[in-house]
């Protein structure tokens, strides 16, 4: 008896093993890629931030935390970047969770009809940014411009940063929905039965039983595009470039950069960069950490 079971926790043991040695290999690939690419390029431009290495020059004198110093006293163009940034990022949230969780209460059950809508509604996120921005840059022109009346938003003061936000939520809502369709399928139809014999009309069911079950795919999904809007860099780039009045629209990413490869001051530029990688870091760690409070166990 006693060898029959050390010979099964033999087996479980070299079975998790074998599991573990999988799971590494699958996700090694990733990681490493990650490291190259992310983690090691990040801490080795670090030192760069406290010089005034400007390439063309040939400059890189250790400066300290001057870098640091001008962004915060000097750098009214950054600070007014991390402002746009952050507008963008707001605005971008609220549509494309709106839109999403629309669309997902829309499609939620499963048939042909919801199944193609589902579909079509994903595809754009197959798209890439630039792809998205082109084609809208041209929707607006050619054809929201002739239909209303009006300028393109992208090339209209104060209506900029708000047809970004546009383009990227089109790309995005996709994505939401098909999380919040996950969402909606985990929630027990037992809860619906019980509010609708307690007399519950379908508001009330949808506030006291729909949303506090989809927390966790609010989480999900404001965390991800949280950090894909502090990031945003290509969709303005592709569009406004930063205008239609100067730095309008400019974003952190834009504004590092210009310094790094238009201005040529890879030293400040990193620095902005550093900054940047921060304050990304905290937002998302706050938002992340409320939200984690308000899931429903």
């Amino acid at each position: 008896m006693a060898n029959s079971s050390r010979d099964l926790r033999r087996a479980s043991g070299s079975l998790y093993r074998t599991r573990t040695m999988t799971y590494a290999c699958f996700l090694a690939p990733a990681l490493i890629l990650y490291l190259l690419v992310v983690i090691i390029p990040f801490f080795q431009g670090i030192p760069y931030s406290f010089t005034n290495w400007q390439p063309v020059k040939g400059v890189k004198d250790f400066v300290g935390f001057k870098n640091y110093i001008n962004l915060f006293t000097k750098g009214k163009v950054f600070w007014k970047s991390v402002r746009n940034t952050f507008e963008f990022t707001v605005i971008y949230i609220l549509i494309s969770n709106a839109i999403g969780l629309g669309m997902a209460l829309l499609v939620q059950r499963s048939s042909r009809l919801n199944n193609l809508c589902r579909t079509l509604i994903f595809m754009p996120y197959v798209l890439s940014l630039i792809t998205a921005a082109f084609v809208w840059r041209n929707i607006y022109s050619s054809v929201y411009s002739p239909i209303f009346g009006v300028p393109s938003p992208l090339g209209t003061k104060g209506q900029a940063m708000y047809g970004i936000a546009i383009i990227s939520s089109w790309r995005t809502a996709g994505y939401c929905m098909l999380i919040y369709i996950a969402g909606l399928q985990g929630v027990p139809n037992e809860y619906y039965e019980a509010a609708s014999v307690e007399g519950a009309n379908g508001f009330q069911k949808f506030t006291k039983i729909t949303m506090p079950m989809l927390i966790p795919a609010f989480s999900s999904n404001v965390s991800l595009l949280l950090a894909w809007g502090l990031k945003v860099f290509e969709v303005v780039r592709a569009t406004t470039k930063g205008g239609p009045t100067l730095n309008e629209t400019t974003t952190m990413s834009m504004f590092v950069f210009d310094n790094i490869f238009a201005n040529w001051k890879a030293g400040y530029g990193q620095a902005a960069a550093i900054l940047m990688t921060l304050i990304l870091l905290v937002v998302s760690f706050i938002v992340s950490g409320f939200f984690r409070k308000q899931e429903v166990y």
